[in-house]
């Protein structure tokens, strides 16, 4: 449809709006209780017969939510009063369409719908790109007062932070399929190597083959470890989510608990483990739980920097707390996955796949932050990357 109005509806930044619209992923989803209930509220409190908020891509409004408009769910962007509301970060407010050069002839006006009274407010997204709006319409003519015009404006607002929290949820959703569906592998791979390993042991057990029995028992013991790995990780993720994770402080030598945990990781054989700074140091915290996030993180660095040969532990004690640093010469980590790295479910994409549920950076940050202590990545690209945490002494 032709542009009704006569005048330029398209914004400078437009493409960035639409991109803006689109990563909440609302255009064309089905209705919802919480924006039909927002137009509701709207039409009680404005006394008024209809209300809707729209969304607004490149070509059509979307009507989310609606009172009063029977059914109607798109209209052409050339032709709705919305178009023209999104050109401002203000109201638009015409008290009497017969009376404005805009909407004086507008099909809606003389004819359809017969409006006299349209206010959108416009809906607003954090980073100042305007989406959608919040709108009402009468078919009287009509004014707002000024508190009416902020109590509009504030209700575009809860219609912004209801598309929000929408959006969160439906991540949310994303995250736990494609985690139970990682799960799911992870935990498949080393119940059918046990479940075959059995099986052959139960079909040679009177054959006396000593060598094939005992392969297949260590077959069947790391399998048996990875799935206690996993499970574990799965049982203190959620209670770290519920605050059910309690700590056993021990007053212990730092310095020794490093070395312990280089020498269980040394025999791979393929990286060195370099030990620096001050290892006289004793702090009070949970030496099983301090130990679990050392390996972690050291087994991190080996698992993403495999070509990284030496891989360095230093410690540091500064006025009220130590630092210990986990660093390797690895690939780096891509800048944009920084501030995901510490989050329950993340894993990294740099090289290739790696095994695991994404819980063991989640883990070790709640234990780190649960003794008082901080734990954060630096990290260029092609240079390596350290992983570091702080303990209280």
């Amino acid at each position: 449809m032709d542009n009704v109005y006569g005048i330029n509806l398209i914004p400078d930044n437009d493409a960035e709006r639409v991109a803006a619209l689109e990563r909440y992923q609302i255009f064309n989803s089905h209705r919802e209780k919480a924006f039909d209930s927002i137009c509701e509220l709207a039409c009680e409190l404005f006394s008024c017969p209809i209300s809707h908020i729209s969304f607004l891509n490149s070509d059509t409004e979307f009507i989310k939510a609606e009172v009063g408009l029977n059914g109607i769910q798109y209209v052409s962007r050339n032709e709705g009063f919305c178009a023209v509301a999104i050109l401002q970060p203000d109201l638009l407010l015409v008290e009497d369409t017969h009376q404005h050069e805009l909407f004086v002839n507008h099909p809606y006006v003389v004819d359809k719908l017969r409006i006299r009274f349209y206010a959108g407010a416009p809906i607003i997204t954090p980073d100042g790109f305007i989406i959608g709006t919040l709108c009402l319409i009468d078919m009287e003519p009509r004014s707002l007062t000024e508190k009416e015009r902020k109590l509009l404006k504030k209700l575009a607002d809860v219609a912004m932070e209801q598309t929000q929290l929408r959006s969160e949820n439906l991540a949310l959703l994303q995250q736990r399929d494609e985690f139970i569906a990682v799960a799911s592998h992870e935990m498949r791979t080393p119940v059918t190597a046990l479940k075959a390993a059995v099986q052959i042991l139960h079909t040679h057990q009177d054959e006396g083959a000593v060598a094939l029995q005992k392969a297949m028992i260590e077959q069947a013991n790391r399998s048996v470890n990875k799935l206690a790995f996993l499970v574990n990780d799965l049982f203190d993720a959620s209670r770290l989510a519920a605050r059910k994770y309690s700590l056993n402080k021990t007053y212990f030598d730092l310095g020794k608990l490093i070395n312990h945990c280089c020498d269980l990781l040394k025999v791979s054989g393929k990286h060195e483990l370099d030990i620096e700074g001050d290892l006289s140091v004793r702090v009070v915290a949970d030496e099983e739980r301090v130990e679990q996030v050392l390996v972690n993180l050291i087994e991190n660095a080996m698992k993403y920097a495999p070509d990284s040969r030496i891989i360095l532990i230093r410690i540091s004690r500064l006025s009220d707390h130590v630092r210990i640093e986990v660093s390797d010469k690895g690939p780096g980590i891509d800048p944009d996955q920084l501030p995901h790295i510490f989050k329950r479910y993340f894993r990294s994409e740099n090289g290739a796949p790696q095994a695991g549920l994404g819980l063991g950076l989640y883990i070790s940050s709640e234990i780190v932050k649960q003794h008082g202590g901080e734990i954060g990545v630096e990290s260029e690209q092609g240079r390596g990357s350290t992983f570091w945490f702080t303990l209280p002494v």
